[in-house]
């Protein structure tokens, strides 16, 4: 049996509360369940860089033909771990999200041996490891890139969502529109973190330790969107000027096409139905 996560179970844990309970208590439960292989720390504690406000994140290893009864097992499993007041499956996949009683979450993915080779030494701890599975673990990886198929993704949505501005202003729905802008916000920091060059991006409340300062600021300065026509459209026009100069160039880089035909479509459609053009550096200037 491997404990080589600093802290854990040890007086001097730096974030001794709700989730070092659970981490205790998963390591006991399930090394008493002779199905479980290996069990690990991902997520932020897999990588040391959790503090007290991070989710836990467990990695357990079963033998393939156990892993479809132990994942029908899981919710009684977890809830010997804490009492929970959410326990759900993502789908099909073996991974579920837990919420205990006292408001830790923890989540869980569950593999099989064949899995081990793909996970890397820099992003797991070993809580349980009684066959030394951790030996087969991946050399640290390199640094992540930006996926050209989820950038491409996020241009295309960016491009659709942008065109319902007119449909928002024409009903004069306002509410819709700030949700609308929020999207576009949204993307912005999807692309922004494709790219940062990392081993692991981590979840999505990690923006503080993974984006640089200056991308930063620019987000902080995004104008606040009121449900006002106005507000709405200069919500709409802020995105458009910080999103398509950080989406043109990484598009260049990953060597993946712009979609031209459809900015042109909403450039002609935006002038149109609401009678104005975009400003320079934004769709249409990023055409030119």
């Amino acid at each position: 049996m491997t404990n080589d996560v600093p802290g854990v179970g040890t007086e001097t844990a730096p974030h001794p509360g709700g989730q070092q309970a659970v981490i205790d208590s998963a390591r006991r439960v399930l090394a008493d369940d002779h199905r479980v292989l290996g069990v690990w720390l991902s997520g932020s504690y897999g990588s040391g860089s959790q503090d007290r406000f991070s989710d836990v994140d467990l990695w357990v290893v079963v033998e393939d033909e156990d892993l479809p009864g132990f994942c029908d097992d899981w919710p009684e499993i977890a809830e010997r771990i804490a009492p929970t007041v959410l326990c759900r499956q993502l789908g099909q996949a073996p991974v579920f999200n837990q919420i205990s009683a006292d408001w830790v979450r923890f989540d869980v993915s569950i593999g099989t041996p064949g899995d081990v080779a793909r996970r890397t030494r820099s992003t797991v701890r070993a809580l349980h490891d009684p066959h030394n599975l951790s030996e087969r673990l991946a050399a640290p990886g390199p640094a992540l890139q930006p996926d050209p198929d989820r950038v491409a993704s996020i241009t295309v949505e960016f491009l659709r969502v942008l065109g319902l501005l007119p449909v928002v202003i024409g009903r004069e729905e306002y509410v819709v529109g700030v949700s609308g802008v929020e999207l576009l916000r949204g993307m912005i920091i999807q692309l922004m973190l494709q790219d940062v060059a990392v081993e692991d991006r981590g979840g999505a409340l990690h923006l503080r330790r993974l984006l640089p300062a200056d991308r930063l600021q620019i987000l902080t300065e995004l104008p606040a969107t009121t449900a006002d026509q106005e507000s709405v459209i200069n919500g709409n026009i802020a995105c458009v000027d910080l999103f398509f100069p950080l989406a043109r160039e990484l598009h260049d880089r990953c060597g993946i096409p712009w979609p031209q035909e459809m900015q042109d479509a909403a450039r002609r459609h935006l002038a149109s139905t609401l009678s104005f053009e975009l400003p320079v550096g934004s769709a249409t200037g990023a055409a030119q």
